[in-house]
């Protein structure tokens, strides 16, 4: 390989990075001299015209470099792919702050940091807000209570997200980043072509700039991309008008907002839940066919100061059998519970068929041969 090649190869892996990183050609070429020790990619040039050229360690350590923001450099699977296919549990970096260890995962764009008691949570756009979560558990003594800590967890968490963006972007084409001289951007998704797009979420209007800018995010309302479109036809009809996005020139990300969660499992103690309970424990009680089907018909009440009725149909559940497992789940939940016994429809003829047996296979071939014999079997596929 001459020393033009090498060069070559250099401006080559910045043009990729400038495509992840929707920065411009010079921008992308000074990064890749740095890479390399110099100050800018005018002094790479003069060195290589007085001899010098990069080895093949400095070859792959540029790659190494330009492939953390296009994964996709070399014809390895695109960034979202890999995202999709990544383990949940599988963390993109591990580390300490302050002694405090923590991991980053990485989901479709979104990043999560998270250690004992405390996350960070940055979505795909450029400028969503994000979010530092203390688990209630630890709001007393979370290292998130410090705001140097909370600095230096986003520090490490946008530096990922960066990385995250770029590496959508090196998805998208060229365009859908980079507006052309009239100003158009091409939708990453839709593939139209447009300077301007409208928001159907908001109704906003905005420049192919501004959606460019934050990653196909509404500005306004942070509405992903699939809801970006060329024409507002929504307001077809109507006196709505869509309305222009005001963006500040030197717009930064928002402020992280700060909350305090409790994302254990939470039992809801409610009259669905209850009844259910109730319910399952009754067909722990039921012994024969019969008392089975009694449980799956009996009428459960659940009320809100925790007082549970059971009626039961007097042919399906013996009038003599305490239901015990569901009392003793009804004594665990602090349910008071009552128990009724009526007279209601029975879905099939003989309901004495279903407690002569605990089989329910041997019951139903007793109730098909009755009604062979004494009535009519008729078969339907359920829209008869």
């Amino acid at each position: 390989m001459t020393n033009k090649n090498e060069i070559d190869q250099l401006k080559l892996l910045a043009k990729r990075f400038a495509h992840a990183t929707r920065s411009n050609h010079r921008d992308a070429l000074d990064a890749i001299a740095a890479e390399l020790s110099f100050p800018h990619w005018k002094a790479l040039t003069v060195k290589a015209g007085q001899g010098w050229m990069p080895s093949e360690d400095d070859l792959a350590k540029v790659d190494d470099f330009v492939r953390e923001y296009f994964p996709s450099l070399g014809g390895r699977p695109q960034f979202i792919e890999q995202s999709m296919s990544r383990p949940v549990g599988e963390p993109i970096k591990v580390g300490e702050i302050d002694g405090h260890a923590y991991q980053v995962f990485e989901f479709s764009g979104d990043i999560r940091m998270e250690g004992e008691g405390w996350r960070v949570l940055i979505g795909e756009a450029d400028f969503s807000q994000p979010v530092v979560e203390v688990e209630t558990t630890h709001k007393e003594t979370s290292p998130a209570n410090d705001r140097g800590f909370v600095d230096k967890a986003l520090e490490v968490a946008e530096t990922q997200a960066v990385k995250a963006r770029a590496g959508i972007a090196s998805d998208w084409p060229r365009r859908s980043t980079k507006p052309n001289a009239k100003g158009e951007v091409v939708h990453p998704i839709h593939g139209d072509s447009a300077a301007e797009w409208f928001c159907l979420h908001c109704d906003g209007k905005m420049t192919g700039a501004q959606i460019a800018e934050n990653l196909w995010h509404c500005p306004r309302c942070n509405a992903s991309p699939l809801d970006i479109f060329t024409s507002p036809w929504w307001l077809e009809g109507s006196d709505e008008k869509p309305t222009a996005i005001e963006c500040t020139k030197d717009r930064k990300r928002p402020e992280p907002t700060a909350e305090v969660v409790d994302s254990r499992p939470t039992l809801r103690l409610d009259d669905q839940s209850i009844s259910l309970l109730l319910r399952v424990a009754l067909l722990e009680d039921a012994n024969t066919p019969g008392e089975r089907l009694g449980a799956l018909q009996a009428e459960i009440s659940v009320d809100d100061e925790f007082g549970a009725w059971i009626t039961f149909d007097m042919d399906l559940w013996p009038e003599d059998k305490d239901p015990e497992a569901a009392i003793a789940v009804a004594d665990k939940l602090g349910v008071s519970l009552d128990l009724e016994v009526t007279c209601m429809t029975f879905p099939f003829t003989w309901p004495g068929l279903g407690h002569v047996t605990t089989s329910t296979s041997e019951y139903v071939q007793m109730m098909l041969d009755a009604y062979e014999e004494h009535g009519v079997v008729l078969r339907s596929n359920g829209g008869d």
